[in-house]
């Protein structure tokens, strides 16, 4: 692994893991046993590592994003499809912890984020529309911004939530449990057979964390 792409890993693991504020470009340059000045040859201080994050989380998000339209034709397709988001989103979970501290700090990102979520959000509509047009829901148009809206919430502040709970998850645990809060906003708008799905993501979900 090239020292830049080695930087941006151990980087990525210490924002995660201790926390962003907390390192320093002398902490990351102890990580990967490197001299300060061999960082700073590839990255002129800890903001322009945050930057580099940034633009490869950009880059993933963007592409998932853009793969929803016309494939999400299930529950089935659904669950994974937000479980690849969420796993996306935790793999760069410091954004998300302390998210209004970061972006007030780094306003030239605050704008991108606000576009990852403008396209999140088209994403998530996009599904609602093809289950509701494949008869998987009965939705009244009138509710469908305010169940996106439910849904924004839930993913844009999961993170946060299980930062602040002392009884966190493990990653594909706290995900997969993120992906049932979300999915059982869903059986209420799917007339008779909304109790036995119900019933079926309770046990999905108990299979995948057993």
């Amino acid at each position: 692994m090239k020292t830049r792409d080695r930087i941006l890993h151990v980087s990525l693991l210490l924002f995660n893991e201790e926390g962003e504020a907390q390192q320093t470009a002398v902490d990351i340059s102890n990580a990967l046993d490197i001299s300060p000045g061999n960082l700073y040859y590839h990255f002129k201080g800890k903001d322009a590592i945050i930057h580099a994050l940034f633009d490869r989380f950009e880059d993933e998000m963007r592409i998932i994003l853009s793969g929803s339209r016309g494939r999400i034709t299930s529950l089935e397709d659904s669950w994974v499809y937000l479980y690849i988001i969420l796993e996306e989103i935790y793999d760069f979970r410091f954004f998300y912890r302390d998210l209004g501290l970061l972006l007030d700090r780094y306003p030239d990102l605050a704008k991108r984020f606000r576009t990852i979520l403008s396209r999140m959000r088209t994403a998530l509509v996009d599904v609602l529309d093809e289950l509701t047009a494949g008869s998987v829901l009965r939705l009244d148009p009138r509710l469908r911004e305010v169940l996106t809206d439910q849904f924004m919430t839930t993913l844009t502040f999961w993170l946060a939530e299980d930062h602040l709970n002392a009884d966190s998850h493990d990653g594909p645990t706290l995900i997969h449990r993120t992906v049932l809060q979300v999915m059982c906003l869903l059986p209420p708008y799917m007339g008779d057979r909304g109790a036995e799905t119900l019933t079926d993501l309770f046990e999905h979900y108990d299979t995948v964390v057993a």
